[in-house]
């Protein structure tokens, strides 16, 4: 019997690879190790529950700018000296910061990872903050801000979600502005570092070829014990402390179509942005998988119809973060020369109004989940990124989310994605269409505020 046209037409959905196994510590600190020999290499990732969202007012931007200073001098490691040591061993290090967490990661090779832990465990202890240091790192981040004002995506992304999260830290630039930035010393980074870098407000992933940690002959899980052992060894002495993240207000969505224009740049920039679930909501997957069907690919409406077919732009996408609170699904697009912007953003109404009243072909809800869990395993390829992915899942939204996303994903149909396409593709319900417009030319309209048709 075959099966109902809806069904989905792929049922292999990628995991991540390795065993995984979950400690906590006596201090709090939850340790994921996930033993994978791919590649003799281990990836260490330290996820806290600190970002844009648990920011004192006054003091935007603290975070990022905290993340910055962990780099800048602890008690064992002076100015410099982290990246030194890394490139020293032969590997890399990195770090990032959302609204949600902020993370830093190291990888190198299996017989000297451990270094990773010396370094993370010094820094959560406490760090240098000298006021050189700080002054030093203040300046390097005002340049990023200015970067970002300079360059036309960046710039209209941020007046977009400004307006699409009033009262909401996802309204906010995690780099914070030049008057946060300025009003933050020593002093605030300290009390936030204190308050947050705990070991309970964290999560430890160490991923890669712990079975090699055990010694020829021994069993794998001699290996993951090791690592375990010199995790203990590394942070034990480490003290808890802080309160719980603090409460965030629920943001002041629009009751309708808000216009957004700027004028910047040399060519036509649209992004659209409207409601969407947070990523524990359990319409989130059908969500994600809708924004592949929009912008995924050179199969997808968005490209078909804009740039295959229509000629009107020169790329488009569409996407859907992962985020704690509910977030925003994203359409955007950069304008070809000569091509009047007002063509563009009626092409893309006619496609969300299609995708809301009439379901995805069968054959088309296949290739979106096709490329979206193609994309995922691709992306996961590295040792790195499996280490992310699992401090990030435990951290912000439990043991496992990933996968069980992907699993809910393979198993939507068609008629899946119109439920989900008629609830939230209503941009007229409340959105925000923001337009980046070349800098020459009448102006259109007076800014935000703006009833977009």
């Amino acid at each position: 019997m075959s099966p109902p046209p809806t069904a989905p037409a792929v049922a292999r959905v990628p995991r991540l690879p390795g065993e995984l196994s979950v400690e906590r510590l006596a201090n709090g600190l939850t340790v994921a190790l996930v033993d994978n020999p791919q590649a003799p290499l281990v990836t260490t990732a330290l996820c806290y529950r600190a970002g844009t969202r648990d920011e004192p007012a006054g003091h935007g931007g603290v975070a990022h700018f905290l993340e910055h200073m962990m780099f800048k001098g602890s008690a064992h490691f002076g100015p410099g000296e982290v990246d030194r040591r890394t490139q020293a061993l032969g590997g890399a290090n990195n770090a990032f910061t959302s609204h949600d967490a902020t993370t830093y990661y190291f990888s190198f090779a299996a017989d000297r990872w451990q270094i990773a832990l010396d370094i993370e465990a010094d820094r959560m202890a406490g760090l240098s903050l000298e006021p050189r240091e700080v002054e030093s790192e203040r300046r390097v981040i005002l340049e990023e801000i200015a970067m970002y004002e300079d360059d036309p995506w960046d710039a209209l992304d941020q007046e977009v979600e400004r307006t699409m999260f009033d009262g909401h830290p996802y309204g906010r630039p995690v780099l914070g502005t030049r008057e946060e930035l300025l009003a933050t010393g020593p002093a605030e980074l300290a009390a936030f570092h204190r308050a947050r870098y705990r070991p309970g407000a964290a999560v430890l992933a160490v991923a890669g070829d712990l079975s090699s940690l055990a010694g020829a002959g021994r069993a794998p899980a001699e290996g993951r014990k090791r690592a375990l052992d010199r995790v203990r060894e590394a942070f034990e002495e480490v003290p808890d402390g802080g309160g719980s993240r603090p409460a965030v207000p629920t943001p002041a969505r629009p009751s309708h179509c808000v216009r957004i224009e700027r004028r910047r740049g040399e060519v036509a920039r649209m992004m659209l942005a409207l409601p969407a679930p947070a990523a524990a909501s359990p319409d989130f997957p059908a969500a994600r998988l809708l924004a592949s069907l929009l912008g995924a690919g050179r199969g997808s409406r968005l490209y078909r119809v804009l740039v295959d077919e229509g000629q009107l732009c020169s790329w488009t996408a569409a996407g859907l973060s992962e985020a704690l609170d509910p977030t925003s699904m994203t359409v955007v697009a950069e304008v070809l020369p000569g091509v009047e912007p007002e063509r563009v953003e009626a092409a893309v109404f006619n496609i969300l109004a299609d995708l809301a009243t009439r379901p995805p072909t069968a054959a088309e809800t296949a290739r979106a989940r096709e490329v979206l869990l193609a994309d995922w395993a691709f992306g996961h390829e590295r040792i790195s990124q499996q280490g992310l992915t699992v401090a990030a899942d435990l951290a912000l939204l439990g043991q496992g989310w990933t996968e069980a996303t992907l699993q809910e994903m393979a198993a939507l149909g068609r008629e899946d994605l119109f439920r989900a396409a008629a609830n939230l593709l209503r941009p007229e319900r409340g959105s925000v269409l923001g337009w980046s417009l070349p800098a020459a030319g009448a102006d259109r309209g007076n800014g935000s505020g703006e009833e977009a048709r």
